[in-house]
């Protein structure tokens, strides 16, 4: 298995840690069994001293601490030789006469031999040294002895089966890491949200690792998808680069292979424009790896560790298999968010620009569907007429795809034309429409609520404007009054329009006060899963009173941030009439 000299981090950290593990401590007893020694123990060396995962017979406090310091070690011998080490009385052999285990641990004889991580399929003996030691399983006795040549083959095979154990632990560990990626990233749809899944899979899974995407843009630069992500003391320098420059990320995207270095020394020495940016605080060990798809390299995946981890460069099998998945993530996310892009810059050029009205203010808001590339059919509209009055729609085609976008666009423009060539009730219309949709064969079926807001004489005197409207199948009108209330124009609706050339159709009719607002909506505002329609519509209602007296822009955004959400369940049309206080005549 490629790389497995650089597998005795993890073995450390995860394979081999301080607690007790009930598996290694069989070992550990095993050993005693087999060789008669009162102590046998499973230990890991490291730079700082010495752990027990596995440990029967030691005095106290050592066998509940389970550890020691490097004074206390004759594993050590072990490792660094990285083969099998006996002594018969170690307070006679020089090598191991000096240390502090002998009168702390009454350690005199001892025998140890080396685990070793090893692929499951091709077993390693105690001394290849194809593969690393990771650890050490010795028996002890606190008298001399003579360690027969048997003793110490049924050490070797009690080591060979312990690190068997180590190594198929290894392979779940590796699989744990590439499962935890795999399942966080299925619903990550957008490039902060495979961002956030690697970051929380890499922190919990690689040692607290920090993990950056660097994005290949235009004109060959690479950006850090998420500048906050990077670690303190990174400067800007780190956030932009050209991919012709001589820096690890641009380098891993050229050349499409990693780079990994085991500290900041290290990363410094192969790459000294590194040395000119300012560093993050405490980096230690680093890994660059290119973002392939197909053969075209999306950017690059940095993780950043604090710590130094001198033997990175193994395991070239899961830093290839990480770098895989996010790449497909990354490349999933960034064509859906192309496709939604193309779909809202479709959608919103169907949209009109609205008319500038005295004492009438018009502002409509849009909102499409989360996580969506396709478009839809919701719009608004409205039409100042020849004979003054305003007509303001708001409509919803059945259907989210290029044909509801384009049938919208063809009622749109038909609505447009019927309510400026005369000067008719809502119905009248909404009538012609039907008409037309089935005689020009439009393919399509909306409901809409059309208003004619006018003003007679006698209702400017007052203070009040008409409004008359017909409703075709659609939620109802919201009016917010000038003193908070709100009423929620109800009516008996119609059929939808594109279903019959003759459906029977109705006007409405109220009288609005100035200072008020009336609100049109599209259902995106008040269906939600779990939330019934009369409870959406009440919502709109408690939002709309308690943000009275809000400028009609603010007020509309905030009612869309409390309903709809970062991520609408549906595309969300909204156009808002503000009835401004007239100047007295």
């Amino acid at each position: 298995m490629a790389g497995l000299e650089a597998l005795h981090e993890l073995a450390t950290t995860t394979l081999l840690p301080s607690r007790p593990d009930a598996d290694l401590d069989r070992f550990a007893r095993l050993a005693t069994i087999a060789l008669g020694t009162p102590v046998g123990l499973v230990s890991m060396v490291s730079t700082s001293g010495q752990v027990f995962p596995g440990c029967v017979g030691l005095p106290e406090p050592w066998q509940s601490e389970r550890a020691t310091p490097l004074t206390h070690s004759l594993c050590r011998h072990v490792v660094t030789s990285g083969r099998t080490f006996v002594v018969d009385d170690a307070r006679e052999d020089p090598l191991t006469a000096g240390s502090a285990a002998i009168p702390d641990l009454d350690v005199v004889a001892y025998a140890g031999a080396p685990l070793r991580l090893a692929d499951p399929d091709r077993p390693a003996g105690p001394d290849d040294p194809a593969t690393p030691v990771v650890g050490v399983l010795c028996a002890i006795d606190s008298r001399p002895r003579p360690w027969t040549r048997a003793q110490v083959a049924v050490l070797e095979d009690l080591a060979a089966a312990c690190s068997a154990e180590l190594s198929l632990r290894l392979v779940q560990e590796r699989q744990r890491l590439l499962l935890a990626l795999a399942g966080s990233l299925v619903g990550a749809r957008t490039v902060p949200e495979v961002q956030s899944a690697v970051a929380a899979v890499t922190r919990a899974q690689l040692g607290g690792a920090t993990a950056l995407l660097v994005l290949r843009e235009e004109q060959d630069r690479l950006r850090v998808a998420d500048p906050a992500a990077l670690p303190p003391g990174a400067d800007r320098a780190w956030r932009t680069a050209r991919l012709a420059d001589a820096l690890p990320a641009p380098t891993a995207v050229r050349e499409h292979r990693p780079f990994l270095f085991a500290d900041r020394a290290e990363l410094c020495a192969a790459f000294p424009l590194v040395a000119a940016r300012a560093v993050p605080a405490g980096l230690g060990a680093s890994a660059f790896l290119p973002l392939l798809v197909g053969g075209e390299t999306l950017g690059a995946l940095v993780l950043l560790w604090q710590e130094e981890r001198a033997v990175l460069q193994g395991e070239e099998e899961v830093w290839s298999a990480l770098a895989g998945f996010t790449a497909q993530a990354l490349h999933r996310a960034q064509l859906e968010g192309r496709q939604r892009s193309r779909a809202e810059v479709l959608q919103r050029s169907l949209l009109p620009t609205l008319p500038r009205v005295d004492t009438l203010r018009l502002v409509g808001r849009y909102v499409p569907a989360g996580r969506r590339e396709q478009v839809g059919g919701d719009w608004y509209d409205a039409v100042v007429l020849p004979d003054g009055a305003t007509t303001v729609v708001v409509g919803d085609v059945a259907g989210h795809d290029v044909a509801a976008a384009g049938s919208m666009g063809q009622v749109r423009g038909l609505l447009r034309a019927f309510a400026w060539d005369r000067a008719e009730p809502p119905t009248d219309v909404v009538g012609r429409l039907d008409r037309a949709m089935l005689g020009l064969g439009v393919d399509a079926l909306a409901t809409l609520v059309l208003g004619r807001v006018e003003q007679s004489a006698e209702q400017a005197a007052r203070g009040v404007r008409g409004l008359r409207w017909t409703n075709a199948g659609h939620p109802p009108p919201v009016l917010l009054h000038p003193d908070g209330r709100t009423e929620l124009l109800t009516t008996r609706p119609d059929l939808l329009v594109g279903l019959l050339g003759d459906a029977a159709r109705h006007d409405h009719a109220v009288e609005v006060a100035d200072g008020s607002v009336l609100l049109l909506y599209t259902d995106g505002l008040i269906e939600h899963r779990g939330r019934s329609l009369a409870r959406g519509l009440e919502l709109v209602r408690e939002c709309l009173a308690r943000l009275h007296g809000l400028p009609l822009e603010e007020l509309l955004d905030a009612l869309l941030a409390e309903l709809v959400g970062a991520s609408p369940e549906d595309d969300c049309a909204l156009l808002a009439v503000a009835f401004d206080p007239q100047p007295p005549r």
